[in-house]
C-alpha cells in the first residue's frame, strides 16, 4: 500500500531480494524471543482462566489497586475473551511488541545509517527508493508475523484448555487493531530514524516517544482525575472496549491507526530520499 508510487518508476521491481533475505536473517532471532515470550504469557493467563487462579488475581486488584491500574488489569471478566483483554492487552502486547520494534527498526534502518551499509548499498544500481521501500515492507511483514504467530498459539490454547469459549471472531480482530497500533508506533520509530544520524539520538527520539506514550497511558489508567491524559497517547486509540463489546465505532479508530501509520512511512521515506549518506 505504501510503495505503489515505487512500482511503476523501479521497473516493477519493488523490493531488493538480497536486501529482504539479509532482513530476515537479521531479525529472526529478536522476533523468535519476543514470540516465545509473548507464548508464554498468552499460554499462561489462558491457563489462569479457572475459579482458583482467577480469584488470586481478583485478590491482586484488591491488594495493588494503583499498580494494577497502570498496567490495565483491572475489571471483572464474563468470558474468557474478556479475561484475556484485561491481562494481556492493556500491558503485555502492548510493551514486549514495542521492545521487538525498536529492535527491528534499529536493526533494519538506524544501524545500517549509522555503520554506513545503507550508504554503501547506494553505490549499486539499487536506488533509494528500493531500498526504503524494501526496509519498509519488511517492517510491516515482520510485525504482522509476529502478531499472526501470537495469534494462532491464543486460539490453539483456548481450544485445547477452554474448547469453545472463545469468541474467535472478536479475538482476531482484537489483534489486528492491537497490530495497526503497533504498526503507527513503528512509523514513529522509522520516521525518527529517517532523520537522525546516530542511534543516541534515534534511541532518545525513536524509542522515548512511543515509551512516553507508554507510560501516559499507565498514568492516565491509575485514576479519575489522571484519565484524560489519555487522549495524549497513540495508545488510547486501541478500540478494545469497542471490539469487547461488538461496538461498530472500532472501524473508524482502526482507520485513524492505518492513517498515522500510512502518514509517518511516506514522510520517513521521503526524508530518507532527501537525506545525505555520505559513504
Amino acid at each position: 500500500m505504501i510503495c505503489v508510487s515505487y512500482v511503476e518508476k523501479d521497473g516493477g521491481k519493488m523490493i531488493s531480494v538480497p536486501l529482504w533475505k539479509r532482513n530476515v536473517k537479521v531479525c529472526r532471532m529478536p522476533l523468535l524471543v519476543i514470540f516465545a515470550v509473548l507464548s508464554m504469557y498468552v499460554t499462561v493467563i489462558i491457563y489462569m482462566y479457572n475459579p482458583e487462579l482467577s480469584e488470586m488475581l481478583s485478590g491482586y486488584q484488591q491488594a495493588l489497586p494503583e499498580m494494577m491500574a497502570a498496567v490495565g488489569m483491572t475489571g471483572v471478566a464474563a468470558n474468557l475473551l474478556e479475561w484475556m483483554q484485561i491481562y494481556l492487552y492493556g500491558f503485555i502486547m502492548l510493551l514486549f511488541p514495542l521492545i521487538f520494534i525498536l529492535i527491528m527498526v534499529q536493526k533494519l534502518l538506524m544501524g545500517p545509517i549509522e555503520g554506513g551499509t545503507l550508504a554503501n548499498l547506494l553505490a549499486t544500481p539499487n536506488s533509494r527508493k528500493k531500498i526504503i521501500c524494501t526496509q519498509i515492507l519488511s517492517m510491516i511483514f515482520f510485525t504482522a508475523l509476529l502478531f499472526g504467530m501470537v495469534t494462532i498459539v491464543g486460539i490453539v490454547s483456548c481450544e485445547i484448555m477452554f474448547p469453545g469459549e472463545l469468541a474467535v471472531g472478536r479475538y482476531l480482530m482484537l489483534n489486528v487493531s492491537t497490530w495497526l497500533l503497533q504498526t503507527a508506533v513503528t512509523g514513529i520509530v522509522f520516521f525518527v530514524a529517517c532523520c537522525v544520524s546516530d542511534s543516541k539520538s534515534y534511541y532518545l527520539m525513536g524509542a522515548g516517544l512511543p515509551v512516553v506514550f507508554f507510560l501516559i497511558q499507565m498514568v492516565s489508567n491509575m485514576g479519575e482525575k489522571l484519565e484524560k491524559l489519555k487522549y495524549v497517547t497513540i495508545y488510547s486509540l486501541l478500540p478494545v472496549e469497542e471490539i469487547i463489546k461488538e461496538n461498530a465505532v472500532f472501524p473508524l479508530q482502526n482507520g485513524v491507526l492505518f492513517l498515522i501509520a500510512t502518514a509517518l512511512f511516506l514522510l520517513g521515506a521521503w526524508q530518507f530520499q532527501r537525506r545525505d549518506l555520505s559513504l
